[in-house]
């Protein structure tokens, strides 16, 4: 089996017709069924179901392509860092985000980066709902920016800001004019929540289960990415909570953002797994807890950690971050 017959299969199974995906792979027709025969033989059994009319993926091949696009992505980030090391590079750091960080908080990370290591490349990856943990996991992202509550065993949470939430509806929602909004306002509203696959913890608490008591009414329709959530919203499917700063950078006519008073703030963190060695990510963690002292964020409060030790935090509660013990921060280059 080789590298290639894969990355031929996830194109077929991605365009689900072989004409369009050897187009896409600038390979003749022929050449790649040829190659998705062998992959098949090596396999033992078949990974399409052909027709005259269409092409669909066997249980198999559906089996297939979730393992190998996570695997191929992983290698790409592997080989763009050996092809960035052979190049002379002396580095090269991804952060992930999960939503826009708070008071210019990014920016001014790649501003100090950019003056303190030059030689270092800093690229941004954004997020949908789902891929906070497999980006972490997969080395998609050496870093991510994040907001809790959220929970894995391999991945630790150092908490950053708490910030206050609005409520997001649609601009001629009922409640779009009122100066600030409670949750016992909006026991009878439906939310848009996110995709199953996101942690319930995580999506209770956008909804205010906790300030309700109860879950409150939810649509069938969820966003797994930020636009798509906030388009559910502004065509009038549901309303949802969201950390404050969406005001900032999501300022559509469709939608009003609504301050919420009595419920619980949201908290900003920073995710990296635990068991990466990763010297130039412990610098970029003591940089980001220096700088977060000085960004200008409405309302928020600083809950960072000394910027001297690698704190953890199992991230559960109502998005309030529960104190836990430092480690020694690992020496930076």
């Amino acid at each position: 089996m080789e590298l290639r017959q894969l990355r031929y299969f996830v194109a077929v199974a991605e365009e689900l017709h072989f004409t369009r995906a050897a187009a896409r792979l600038n390979l003749a027709q022929s050449a790649l069924s040829s190659q998705i025969r062998h992959l098949e033989a090596e396999v033992g059994g078949p990974l399409f179901v052909r027709s005259t009319r269409r092409v669909r993926l066997t249980p198999g091949g559906e089996a297939l392509l979730t393992d190998v696009r996570e695997q191929l992505a992983a290698l790409d980030v592997t080989l763009d860092r050996v092809r960035a090391l052979c190049r002379g590079e002396a580095g090269r750091l991804t952060i992930g985000t999960l939503g826009p960080a708070p008071g210019n908080l990014l920016a001014a990370l790649l501003g100090r980066m950019g003056s303190r290591r030059p030689d270092v490349r800093v690229e941004v990856r954004a997020f949908d709902f789902t891929d906070v943990f497999d980006g972490l996991l997969h080395g998609l992202a050496d870093l991510a920016f994040v907001y809790l509550p959220l929970k894995h065993p391999d991945i630790e949470f150092v908490p950053l800001l708490r910030e206050p939430r609005v409520v997001v509806l649609a601009a001629d929602h009922p409640l779009a004019r009122r100066a600030s909004l409670r949750p016992r306002d909006l026991a009878a509203e439906t939310f848009i929540t996110q995709p199953h696959e996101v942690q319930e913890p995580w999506r209770d608490f956008w909804a205010l289960t906790d300030e309700l008591g109860a879950r409150p009414r939810l649509s069938p329709h969820h966003g797994d990415k930020l636009e798509d959530w906030l388009l559910l919203i502004a065509h009038g499917e549901g309303i949802d909570t969201a950390p404050a700063v969406v005001t900032r950078y999501y300022a559509w006519p469709e939608i009003a953002f609504v301050p919420l008073v009595d419920a619980a703030p949201a908290t900003l963190a920073l995710a990296r797994r635990r068991d990466v060695e990763h010297p130039l990510a412990d610098e970029v963690v003591a940089l980001v807890l220096d700088i977060v002292r000085h960004v200008d964020v409405t309302g928020a409060t600083v809950v960072a950690p000394p910027a001297a030790g690698r704190p953890r935090v199992a991230a559960g509660g109502p998005g309030a971050p529960r104190d836990a013990p430092t480690r020694a921060r690992r020496s930076s280059p």
